[in-house]
């Protein structure tokens, strides 16, 4: 399994700490939130496709070496959290601390997460046309504050501070269970329907080889 270390986050950190303060660049955490959710779905992604999202309106780099050394580094981020979300886990989150606070800060990871249903060519919810689906995702989407009042509007939905608390608590498992919806969904068979009738003397449907008056058409 690709992993991913400390050192490269440490660098990664470095690299993009100093662009995120000064514009749309994604912070690590951020990263990490945003590829969980390209992981997760039904599209697949390169590097090419994704690569601007998370640079946002980064300068462009002081040399070819560094860009290359980030392109790598960002390429190794998503193949560590996709992997660990093919064993059925996922990777130590990397959360960093709100203001004035010692307290783990949720909200950009998962407000990425969210952003990356934006960016992938499948709508996730009417793909997935099920009720339950948007459960899969309420400890993302309230941890994200997806159902924060706008401004002049009353919030669509409340949590009480317990209720936060529980949904970070219940994160992990959520992330997994979108993850593995996906692939139980991809894996599901496609039904074939054949509106044309069968001739007696025409191949079994079923494939056997041999007629269907002397196969399932025997009945």
């Amino acid at each position: 399994m690709t992993v991913f270390n400390d050192a490269d986050l440490t660098r990664l950190e470095t690299l993009l700490t100093p662009l995120s303060q000064a514009g749309t660049t994604m912070r690590p955490d951020e990263v990490q939130g945003f590829f969980t959710a390209l992981a997760c779905g039904p599209d697949r992604l390169g590097v090419d496709e994704w690569l601007d999202d998370v640079l946002g309106d980064a300068p462009a780099f002081e040399s070819a070496e560094t860009e290359a050394e980030i392109r790598a580094l960002l390429q190794k981020f998503y193949d560590s959290v996709a992997a660990a979300l093919a064993e059925g886990e996922l990777p130590e989150l990397v959360l960093y601390s709100a203001d004035d606070s010692d307290e783990p800060d949720f909200r950009p990871w998962c407000n990425a997460y969210m952003y990356a249903l934006d960016v992938v060519p499948t709508d996730w919810f009417e793909a997935a046309d099920d009720e339950g689906f948007e459960e899969l995702l309420m400890p993302v989407m309230a941890l994200g504050g997806m159902f924060d009042a706008e401004e002049g509007e009353a919030p669509l939905m409340q949590f009480s501070a317990s209720e936060l608390e529980s949904f970070k608590g219940e994160l992990d498992d959520a992330v997994v269970a979108v993850h593995n919806y996906w692939r139980a969904k991809e894996a599901a068979p496609v039904t074939v329907r054949n509106d044309g009738k069968v001739g007696r003397n025409d191949p079994c449907t079923c494939g056997s080889g041999k007629k269907y008056k002397a196969c399932c058409g025997r009945n």
